[in-house]
């Protein structure tokens, strides 16, 4: 019998990773936010569906958000022009 929370033999888990970095990697090109809560793409969705994987596509969007601060830097200045009584320093 197969026990039905052993999908990894079916499931590419590295292939499903490469692809969902693959589209949020072209979001960041295109200028979105990744910062932005409202906005739930592949990489968030599969690290909640497979939690085998959840820590790699979590490093992949920090990784990726970072990277995107230093493309566009005034959308991590105009983070706290907006919200400006959201940070202490």
């Amino acid at each position: 019998m197969i026990d039905k929370d052993d999908y990894s033999k079916f499931v590419d888990l590295d292939g499903i990773f490469n692809l969902a970095l693959e589209e949020r990697q072209e979001l960041l090109e295109l200028g979105y936010d990744l910062r932005d809560n409202s906005c739930i793409t592949s990489l968030e969705w599969y690290a909640g569906k497979y939690p085998e994987i959840a820590e790699r596509c979590n490093k992949a969007l920090s990784e990726l958000i970072e990277k995107q601060s230093t493309m566009f830097p005034e959308l991590t200045i105009n983070v706290y022009d907006r919200y400006p009584g959201s940070h202490s320093f």
